[in-house]
C-alpha cells in the first residue's frame, strides 16, 4: 500500500492515497532553520522520523521533494522510498494547508499567516547577511556605480568644455578631463589659470591678447558645475581603490589574471563569484557579447571572439589576427582562477606566469595574419550554391508529385 509525504513550510505531512492524514512532523519554533536546511537539500531529522513511523504500515513511501533518491540511501527503509517533484497529494495539502494546520496544531488562521510572514522575512534577512559577508553584493554595486559615474562624467565634461571654449579656447588641447575640470573648478579665471602650477607639464599657455570677458555671475555658475564634475572624478578614484581592495580580498587569483575592474565586471555580470566559477571557459569568453551570439545563432554570421574580456590588456593591445586565440587562453585561466577563489581559497601565483607564457607562445607562433585559401573559398561557395539548388530541386520534385497525385497535370 502507498503513502505520500509532502514537505510544507510548517513541517512534513504524510497522507494515504485518499488524502487522509496518517502522521506528521512539524518544525515548531525552528521553522527558519529547518527551511534553510531544506533549501540546502539536507535530510532533516523530522523527515527521517516520519519515514520510520509509517514504514511499518506501508509498502511504498512516495516523497515529494527536490532531493535525489540517493539522498535517502543510508536509511533502512530505502527500498520502500520513491521520490517525485510533485504529487497529487502534495497539491491537495498545499491547497488546504490552512485547514489541515488548524486540525493538527493549535494555530489559528491568523497565526498561520503571521508566522509564515515572519518566517520568510527572517529567511530574507539571513540571505542578505550571507550575501554581504561574501562581498559579492558590495563588488556588484560598486562596479555598477563606477560604470554609471564614467557614463555621467563623459557627458558632463563635454558640456563643460563647450561651455568654457569661448572663454579659454587654449584648454581644448588638454585631453586630461580630470585636470580640465580641476582647473575650471579651482582657478576659474584666465589670470589664475595662466599662473596655475597644474599647467606646468602640459605645454599649454594662455594668450595675453585674448580679451573676451565673462561676468562674475557666469563664472560662478561655471565654477560650481566644474566642481561637481571634479568631485565625481574623485569619487571614481575612491571606488576604483575600493574595488581593488575588495577583489584582492575576495578573489586574489582572479585579480592576478584579469585585473580589478575586469574581475568586478565579470562578477557583476553573472551576479556573484560562485555563478562565474560554475561557467565553462567558452561561456566566459563571450560574456557581454550576447547580442552577437544570438545573431550568430539566428543568421549564421561569424560567432563573437570575445565579450567583456576584450578589456583585458593582453587582448586589447594585441594584433587583430590573434585576439581570438588570446581570448580563449585568457578565458581558460579566468575560469581556473574563479574556481580556485570560489571553492578552493588558495592563492596560486603560477596562474599569471602560465598565462603570460601561453600569450608569448601564441604571439611567437602567429607573427603575421594567415592568408585565406581562395580555392577553398570558391569550393565552399560552389558547395553552398549546389546545396541551395538541390533544395530547390527537391521542393519542386515534391510539388510535381503532389500535382501528379491530384491529377493537375495536363497531358
Amino acid at each position: 500500500m502507498k503513502c505520500y509525504i509532502t514537505t510544507t513550510s510548517f513541517g512534513f505531512i504524510a497522507t494515504n492515497p485518499d488524502n487522509k492524514i496518517i502522521d506528521y512532523q512539524l518544525f515548531g519554533n525552528k521553522q527558519v532553520e529547518k527551511l534553510q536546511e531544506i533549501e540546502k537539500k539536507q535530510l532533516l531529522t523530522e523527515e527521517v522520523a516520519l519515514i520510520q513511523n509509517i514504514s511499518e504500515s506501508y509498502d511504498e513511501i512516495i516523497i515529494e521533494t527536490n532531493n535525489s533518491l540517493q539522498a535517502y540511501s543510508k536509511l533502512e527503509e530505502f527500498d520502500k522510498i520513491n521520490v517525485e517533484k510533485t504529487t497529487i497529494n502534495g497539491r491537495f495539502i498545499r491547497e488546504n494547508l490552512d485547514k489541515i494546520l488548524q486540525d493538527i496544531s493549535e494555530l489559528s488562521e491568523v497565526d498561520i499567516r503571521s508566522k509564515l510572514n515572519n518566517t520568510y522575512n527572517e529567511i530574507a534577512k539571513v540571505k542578505i547577511r550571507e550575501s554581504i559577508k561574501t562581498n559579492d553584493v558590495m563588488i556588484v554595486e560598486t562596479i555598477n556605480s563606477l560604470e554609471e559615474i564614467e557614463d555621467t562624467t563623459g557627458k558632463l565634461i563635454e558640456r563643460l568644455r563647450e561651455w568654457c571654449t569661448p572663454y579659454v579656447p587654449e584648454l581644448d588641447k588638454l585631453h586630461n578631463h580630470e585636470l580640465y575640470s580641476n582647473l575650471i573648478a579651482n582657478e576659474t579665471t584666465r589670470e589664475n589659470i595662466k599662473k596655475s602650477p597644474l599647467l606646468e607639464n602640459t605645454h599649454i599657455t594662455l594668450s595675453d591678447n585674448y580679451d573676451i570677458d565673462i561676468t562674475e555671475e557666469d563664472l560662478a555658475i561655471i565654477q560650481n558645475f566644474a566642481k561637481s564634475i571634479y568631485e565625481l572624478y574623485q569619487t571614481r578614484k575612491n571606488l576604483e581603490e575600493y574595488i581593488q581592495n575588495k577583489i584582492e580580498e575576495v578573489a586574489p587569483n582572479l585579480l592576478d589574471v584579469a585585473g580589478a575592474n575586469l574581475s568586478a565586471k565579470l562578477i557583476a555580470h553573472m551576479g556573484g563569484l560562485e555563478e562565474l566559477a560554475k561557467l565553462p571557459s567558452s561561456t566566459i569568453q563571450i560574456i557581454g557579447a550576447e547580442k552577437a551570439t544570438f545573431r550568430h545563432l539566428k543568421t549564421g554570421e561569424n560567432p563573437p571572439k570575445h565579450g567583456l574580456i576584450y578589456q583585458h590588456p593582453l587582448i586589447r593591445g594585441s594584433n587583430w589576427w590573434i585576439r581570438g586565440k588570446l581570448a580563449r587562453a585568457v578565458a581558460g585561466k579566468i575560469t581556473i582562477a574563479a574556481r580556485k577563489d570560489a571553492f578552493g581559497g588558495d592563492y596560486d601565483p603560477d596562474l599569471k606566469v602560465q598565462l603570460d607564457e601561453k600569450v608569448e607562445k601564441i604571439k611567437k607562433d602567429n607573427p603575421f595574419p594567415q592568408r585565406k585559401n581562395k580555392k577553398k573559398d570558391k569550393k565552399n561557395k560552389k558547395n553552398k550554391k549546389d546545396k541551395k539548388k538541390g533544395k530547390k530541386h527537391r521542393k519542386q520534385g515534391k510539388r510535381n508529385k503532389r500535382k501528379l497525385r491530384k491529377g493537375e497535370y495536363d497531358y
